[in-house]
């Protein structure tokens, strides 16, 4: 192959493609890919490195995952994420309609199956963007970032597409590539870690507090009120900062096929 500005020649026959950015340093791997929209994608793997790395802040902080928030951090902040998938729910049900409609075979159903697969893949574009985002603002304040090792196949099993809109398995891959890019860390704590049922003060465990309505409580043994998320937030930066911690370091996750 040979590339010449927004040109390609692959075996004799020559590409116009868009170029998003300059290709810098000498090109060691191109690889083709064609989406669910038919687009063909020139990802050019090269040998130039001029990242600055994020610099280190010396502290940890614990997150909570829920079905309520997003994220909840151990000082309270709570983020929350706009669920892209359900506020095109109508768009995207409109163009299924249109899809159903057609005739199979014909030019008028392949558009409209376009159309549908455009819209799914804006759906993850606008995930992945606020996912970056908010991975990187973690890691630009952070070098320890405790989180719970989340069983996420058997909570979409429960809770569904919820659980599939929020994406945190990509989240957490997202957040784990750029601590280890940076020199920083991902701590996972036990799934079985009753974050959200123990006071993070005295230590009581309340058995109470296992149905998910409860959102606040009063910890019986010494009065301490807890919000729900924010108590289990605590409980995570404790577990994974404690000198007891036996964790594996880094969370290594793949972060191929996020990044589009």
């Amino acid at each position: 192959y040979r590339i010449d500005g927004n040109h390609i020649t692959l075996q004799g026959r020559r590409y116009c493609f868009f170029k998003s950015q300059e290709i810098k340093g000498k090109v060691k791997r191109l690889t083709i890919k064609r989406d669910r929209c038919g687009d063909i994608w020139f990802v050019v793997l090269t040998d130039w490195n001029d990242a600055q790395k994020i610099p280190m802040t010396g502290k940890a902080a614990g997150y909570d995952f829920g079905l309520k928030t997003f994220l909840t951090r151990h000082d309270g902040t709570k983020v929350e994420m706009p669920l892209f998938f359900k506020k095109n729910m109508k768009k995207l049900a409109k163009a299924q309609k249109e899809l159903a409609r057609k005739v199979k075979g014909s030019n008028h159903r392949r558009k409209a199956r376009l159309a549908v697969a455009r819209l799914h893949r804006r759906i993850a574009n606008q995930r992945n963007d606020w996912q970056w985002k908010v991975a990187r603002s973690i890691i630009k304040e952070y070098d320890i970032i405790c989180i719970e090792d989340l069983n996420m196949e058997g909570m979409k099993r429960l809770w569904g597409r919820k659980v599939s809109d929020y994406g945190f398995a990509n989240f957490v891959a997202k957040l784990s590539y750029l601590a280890e890019k940076n020199g920083k860390e991902v701590r996972k704590v036990d799934r079985w870690l009753a974050s959200s049922q123990t006071c993070h003060k005295c230590g009581y465990r309340n058995p109470d507090t296992k149905n998910l309505k409860v959102r606040e409580w009063e910890c019986p043994h010494c009065g301490a009120h807890h919000d729900r998320d924010e108590n289990a937030s605590k409980n995570i930066l404790l577990a994974g900062t404690s000198a007891s911690w036996r964790g594996s370091g880094k969370t290594k996750n793949s972060i191929e096929g996020l990044v589009a």
